[in-house]
């Protein structure tokens, strides 16, 4: 008899699982369990302003493969395109600047492009540059991008660049996240080189892709990338709206059970945040109880359309961060409309703006026409805007972003000897564990599915 398996969650980590295992055991039964009515999970691409424009992530990074891997194998290499703009803005005291030239992850690795800025005073770009003489100071163990940046480069270069950038990746606050897992690259730099910058210029230097874009995505949204893997999966048995309530242990088997019915199965894949997964895994103590610890963030987007001639700043460029230090609402203003350009076709003006991240969840309490106003005060007020509002729209993504605080990746590993003592079969998939962004909830998919027909050999 052929093994069944089920996957529950419907995002892009479990849709490429189910991929995967159709691809490499093509007689095994997969069955898809979503509980809302739609594929993709965090991906979601809506119309705006009477064009497809992305509710949440709106590319994916290259300097992984796992994405572009995956687009290649869907044939939609030709669909792929690449942001118009890289250069960024910071507010500093409530002035926007330029980021400087030559920044890695917000890390400055050209001292007079940081001091012609003015994003930090001139005695921390001086500060910043002892890096390459100061002797390896690194603790002897896992350590947060915060303390990293502070104890190389100084306080301003931590407040003003590195946490505005790598904290609205992760929606968080770098003092309180893992340096090698939400900031790999400059977590290799320190720990090969007694210098960071010195690191990181290495790495540059030996990089193959420098001049490959960056990020990725598509005209049509991010969407398309969904769409495409779902129409490849063969006779798929995928159920939406389909909420899975409790995953127990049998002698033989493992059983998912949802509000309509039970499923057997011989193995089975999570790909849902960990504190669903918590909730799921009640008959697993231990698991459970290590999953709901990972804490969560949560964010407010507003899409805002405007008339491009309504706007005094050029916005030539891709956005602008806003550190913590500057009190305000907005966290982040993506310009939309500058970053990729089919999205102003019609002479408009589409800004997406961010509100909420660890430590702060006002968004959280106003409705959506008082977010917008507040939003829109603070936006205007930055970017010369004289004009009306076209159209506005709030996207909430509610505990969607993990918070990989220190020795996360010791957690993790707890949880899964955890459910290979008490769930054999039972394997995690997603942003929770092992790297957010979409490369990476990809190869987390792909993982599972490998090591799920590895353990079905064992059967």
């Amino acid at each position: 008899m052929s093994k069944r398996v089920v996957v529950v969650g419907g995002g892009i980590a479990g849709l490429a699982a189910f991929r995967q295992l159709q691809l490499q055991q093509p007689d095994i039964e997969v069955v898809l369990l979503e509980a809302s009515p739609h594929l993709g999970g965090k991906i979601k691409t809506t119309n705006f302003l009477g064009q497809p424009i992305d509710e949440g992530a709106d590319a994916f990074i290259t300097r992984v493969p796992w994405a572009t891997e995956l687009c290649e194998q869907l044939g939609l290499n030709s669909f792929l395109v690449s942001p118009a703009t890289s250069n960024a803005y910071v507010l500093v005291d409530g002035i926007l600047r330029k980021l400087p030239k030559g920044l890695v992850l917000g890390v400055p690795t050209k001292l007079l492009p940081l001091l012609r800025s003015r994003v930090v005073s001139p005695f921390a770009a001086i500060r910043a540059g002892l890096d390459r003489f100061l002797p390896d100071d690194w603790p002897g163990d896992d350590e947060s991008v915060g303390s990293l940046i502070r104890r190389r480069m100084g306080d301003q270069i931590a407040e003003r660049l590195v946490d505005p950038l790598v904290g609205s990746i992760n929606a968080g606050d770098t003092d309180h996240l893992d340096a090698a897992l939400a900031a790999p690259q400059l977590e290799t730099a320190s720990r090969r080189h007694r210098s960071l910058v010195t690191g990181l210029k290495e790495q540059s230097k030996n990089s193959t892709d420098s001049l490959s874009p960056v990020f990725l995505g598509f005209e049509l949204g991010m969407r398309q990338l969904v769409d495409t893997l779902v129409s490849s999966l063969r006779e798929a048995d995928i159920r939406t709206n389909t909420l899975v309530t409790d995953i127990t242990k049998n002698p033989d088997n493992l059983v998912v059970r949802t509000q309509q019915t039970s499923i057997e199965c011989d193995a089975a894949i999570l790909a849902t945040p960990a504190h669903q997964a918590a909730l799921l895994l009640a008959s697993c103590p231990a698991a459970a109880d290590r999953l709901s610890s990972i804490e969560h963030a949560s964010v407010a987007m507003v899409t805002m359309g405007f008339r491009q001639a309504d706007v005094g700043h050029p916005l030539d460029g891709s956005g602008m961060l806003i550190p913590r230090r500057e009190g305000l609402l907005t966290t982040a203003v993506s310009w939309g409309s500058s970053k990729w350009p089919h999205w102003a076709n019609t002479g408009h003006a589409i800004l997406r703006v961010s509100a909420g991240r660890a430590g702060d969840t006002r968004a959280l309490a106003l409705e959506d026409d008082e977010l917008v106003e507040a939003l829109l005060t603070e936006v205007t007020n930055i970017l010369d805007i004289d004009g009306d509002l076209l159209e506005w729209r709030v996207s909430r993504w509610i505990d969607a972003f993990p918070q990989y605080a220190p020795g996360h990746d010791r957690l993790v590993a707890a949880i899964e000897r955890d459910l290979r003592s008490e769930m054999g079969g039972l394997f995690l998939a997603g942003a929770g564990y092992k790297g957010i962004g979409i490369p990476a909830c990809i190869n987390q998919g792909n993982q599972s599915a490998e090591a799920t027909l590895d353990y079905l050999k064992t059967l």
